[in-house]
């Protein structure tokens, strides 16, 4: 699915930079920040994983006159705390992540103040920590390899309340996966366990966008609910700051 989405996107870029050569297309840079967690481990088949992601990034984005918008992101980030259960102990510690994903959107304009916007957003995130924990009173060790992806799609209301300020309000669905991987020693053995799980879950969010001395910044709640063995709410947080325009 990745391939396939970013095969689609990358050919509307090319179809979008045509239309960027006769000027009626813009290119800005923004700095975007994340962070997601669920409010407890998603749990498959008796092993739990953490649902935690987040990090800094760069947003390359283009906006066309009749194609919409598309953008490009990639970054990475660490979380100081993500758990998982390795051969029935928990276990906790720092991981670092890398990101990188593919959006676009198009707006329907109703009014002055008021546009529907169409959003579909995917990123995909490449996880890894050192993991730590106790049986037995022994020590337990695991290297954790998780990769988590979200497709997200959504249909947004802008309403421009005054010329700085918006807010901004969506409903939609995220089809998310999550793969963990460990390895470690437990008692002098090495033991290796994985968790797979993946849904598509209803999602929405608010937000508001707004300028700070001429600076635009968007900041976003998003609240979505994840269906495994359990079901658990994930909530979230984006900010977005636009850094130039070209």
């Amino acid at each position: 699915m990745t391939i396939k989405y970013l095969a689609v996107l990358m050919a509307a870029l090319m179809a979008a930079s045509s239309s960027s050569a006769q000027g009626s297309s813009e290119l800005s840079l923004e700095l975007v920040t994340s962070y997601s967690e669920s409010t407890d481990s998603i749990q498959v088949d008796g092993k739990s994983a953490s649902f935690k992601t987040g990090g800094a990034g760069l947003k390359l984005r283009l906006d066309t006159a009749s194609l919409g918008s598309l953008y490009g992101i990639a970054g990475g980030g660490y979380l100081p705390k993500q758990s998982a259960s390795f051969a029935g102990v928990e276990l906790s510690g720092p991981s670092d992540s890398l990101f990188y994903g593919a959006g676009y959107s198009y707006d329907f304009h109703l009014s002055n103040r008021l546009a529907v916007s169409l959003v579909a957003d995917y990123v995909h995130y490449d996880i890894r920590g050192d993991l730590e924990g106790e049986a037995f009173s022994q020590p337990v060790t695991a290297d954790v390899e998780s990769t988590v992806t979200m497709l997200d799609s959504s249909i947004a209301l802008h309403y421009e309340m005054s010329r700085d300020l918006s807010a901004v309000a969506g409903i939609g669905v995220k089809r998310w996966s999550l793969e963990a991987l460990a390895n470690g020693e437990l008692g002098g053995f090495t033991v290796s366990t994985s968790v797979e799980a993946d849904n598509t879950d209803p999602q929405f969010y608010i937000g508001a966008e707004f300028a700070i001395r001429h600076v635009p910044v968007g900041i976003y709640y998003r609240r979505s609910q994840l269906s495994a063995d359990n079901s658990v709410d994930l909530n979230g947080v984006d900010i977005r700051v636009l850094l130039m325009e070209f």
